[in-house]
């Protein structure tokens, strides 16, 4: 059984032309999150957000069922197995909802999922995915 978790980066900016901000997102350590098969696995990516004025990121997934991060993995024939996800680095581990964050040089975030579910032997194999995503607006 196979555990996949993709993260999915997009940068929306909504500035005048006169003056072009910059943010951007660097040193992501991972884009592909892999979970072992086995309850409470865990898996984590980081990555860091340099920007000039203040701004606001907004964490979400595929699959998000409430705004504390709680979600789940699903497979082709719709199975699902229970995940939470964290987040450090941000004012707030809220989910699907922008945070204000103020301009830095250097901010490193981290995300981490989890298994929350025990598979066990009448658990369909197959690969099990979720998609994260996180959206930069500045």
């Amino acid at each position: 059984m196979k555990l996949n978790i993709i993260i999915l980066l997009f940068c929306v900016a909504a500035t005048p032309i006169a003056y072009a901000k910059q943010c951007q997102i660097e040193r992501l350590t991972s884009s592909q999150l892999n979970l072992s098969s086995s309850y409470l696995s865990q898996a984590a990516t980081s990555f860091s957000v340099a920007c000039d004025s203040n701004y606001a990121i907004k964490f979400n997934s595929r699959n998000l069922t409430n705004a504390t991060g709680s979600s789940y993995l699903v497979n082709e024939k719709n199975y699902k197995l229970r995940t939470q996800m964290n987040i450090s680095g941000a004012s707030a581990s809220r989910w699907n909802s922008p945070i204000a964050q103020p301009a830095t040089e250097q901010n490193k975030f981290v995300v981490l999922v989890q298994l929350m579910e025990r598979p066990t032997a009448l658990t369909p194999a197959g690969v099990y995915k979720d998609s994260l995503y996180i959206n930069l607006m500045f």
